[in-house]
């Protein structure tokens, strides 16, 4: 008898050759703008400088990150998210746990970490990394950039920190959590490069910054003397 295959396992990079570099579908738009990649957990990951002090608003592609999709019975998410009320997320070392409705909640965690949740949790998660582009809103008018993009309401006393909620960004269905720092969108993968270059427009006239994961490396004291004698 032949083994049974997952009907989904090209949702997940876990099914790619060994040794392929994965690609966020903002690759193009990161390298167009002189962005430098590195790689993280298998991921080829944008490397941009320090924002900016001054930059009002940041936005970083999250589409690397781990993403399971958990579904089930209203009991199942109960023992699932700890109890979570739908509408609510919880951070615990490195991983968020969402509760859309009853029913229906996500897992966010770093990409290394997805098999050993996934088979944690067992049947009613599905490793769905590379069916969600991911894009993180932060900075202090993170908020009026969000307000240009979508009407949904993020003020703090309606959705503060550790709140998600379903709903449309840029006329795109889109799912976001608020992790107190930043508002993290997630959009289906094929809309990742559009929502990027749109978000930016919608920032553009307050400020905004690209920023990255991974902290560029700083100039050598010999390249900054070469610098200063060119």
């Amino acid at each position: 008898m032949s083994a049974i295959r997952d009907p989904y396992a090209f949702l997940s990079p876990a099914a790619a050759a060994p040794g392929v570099g994965l690609r966020t579908p903002m690759e193009r738009s990161h390298l167009a703008a002189g962005a430098e990649l590195a790689d993280v957990d298998g991921w080829r990951v944008a490397v941009y400088p320090a924002a900016d002090a001054e930059a009002a608003a940041t936005v970083t592609d999250l589409s690397h990150v781990g993403k399971l999709d958990v579904r089930g019975t209203a009991a199942d998410l109960d023992s699932l998210t700890g109890g979570l009320a739908s509408g609510a997320a919880r951070a615990d070392d490195g991983v968020w746990t969402l509760r859309l409705t009853p029913t229906h909640g996500y897992v966010l965690c770093p990409f290394a970490r997805v098999g050993a949740l996934r088979e944690r949790i067992g049947g009613p998660a599905l490793d769905v990394s590379s069916a969600y582009a991911g894009v993180a809103l932060g900075g202090e008018r993170r908020l009026d950039v969000f307000n240009r993009s979508s009407g949904l309401d993020v003020r703090e006393s309606r959705f503060g920190a550790g709140r998600c909620m379903a709903g449309s960004v840029m006329r795109v269905p889109t799912l976001v959590l608020n992790r107190g720092d930043d508002l993290v969108m997630l959009v289906a993968w094929e809309y990742g490069e559009y929502f990027w270059d749109a978000i930016l427009d919608a920032g553009e006239t307050i400020g905004i910054a690209r920023t990255s994961v991974v902290a560029a490396e700083a100039p050598s004291e010999e390249a900054q003397e070469q610098e200063q004698t060119a």
